[in-house]
């Protein structure tokens, strides 16, 4: 998929942003930047980033520091990474801590994710195992997903009842090779770091907020401990709820700078 979002960075321009917080987005798996079209319409200065193509049996960890790379190459002059909070959801919630280390960010907001591994559904423990036995056996899984997305694709009066088509689509259109890196990668943070329990924020001084739909399917609030609940919320809040998701970056941001 060509990166519709490689121009994004250029709206943040230094004299709009200038004693303010840069907020960079950053989206769930098989999503991109339309994920938040919302926010990045609110906030002014904002912007949403893409999924950069992830290297062949490379950690989270390590994917992190080529995204805060990324980040920080895009920034204007004068604009550091102090001056920066990370905003992911799902995925991008599980890495945006590593990416705020990296970046040594002012914080990071948590949505629609988990800050350890533990929180993370058990029932996707077949997905690893598939994960790791042979990546023609991933492609297969996925490009069978996404053909069955695009059957749905076909009836959008009937699909939009049930989910954003708009998602859908941006699913659809991501490379399947760029997916299922993505959910390797993602599946081996989990059960790799699961005995160690280990907080993706650990030892990280900055500010943070967590927050979660109560009605979430895939990232189940019982398996969670968020700061903030969003009543009748699913796994999308930034679309399903932006009103209220943007009231809470905006109330976390005056806060806390």
């Amino acid at each position: 998929m060509q990166n519709t979002n490689q121009n994004n960075f250029d709206c943040v321009v230094s004299g709009e942003i200038r004693g303010k917080k840069v907020i960079v987005f950053v989206p769930g798996l098989g999503a991109d930047h339309r994920l938040f079209k919302y926010q990045t319409e609110y906030f002014s200065g904002s912007v949403a980033v893409d999924w950069i193509d992830p290297l062949a049996g490379e950690r989270l960890e390590e994917y992190a520091v080529r995204m805060a790379a990324m980040i920080r190459s895009k920034l204007p002059v004068g604009v550091g990474g102090e001056d920066v909070v990370i905003c992911g959801l799902s995925l991008g919630g599980m890495i945006a801590p590593y990416i705020a280390r990296n970046l040594n960010a002012a914080g990071y907001i948590l949505l629609c994710s988990i800050r350890k591994p533990s929180q993370f559904p058990r029932r996707y423990y077949l997905d690893w195992l598939l994960m790791r036995c042979s990546v023609k056996l991933r492609v297969v899984r996925i490009s069978f997903f996404r053909f069955f997305l695009k059957l749905f694709l076909l009836f959008p009066a009937f699909t939009k009842r049930f989910v954003n088509v708009d998602t859908l689509e941006q699913i659809v259109c991501m490379p399947v090779n760029r997916f299922a890196e993505l959910s390797r990668m993602m599946f081996d943070w989990v059960y790799r770091k699961r005995k160690e329990d280990e907080l993706c924020d650990d030892n990280l001084n900055m500010p943070s907020i967590h927050i979660h739909g109560n009605c979430d399917m895939l990232l189940p609030i019982k398996l969670t401990n968020p700061d903030v609940i969003i009543e009748n919320g699913g796994h999308l809040l930034s679309i399903t709820h932006p009103d209220q998701v943007n009231k809470i970056i905006q109330d976390f941001i005056t806060e806390n700078f």
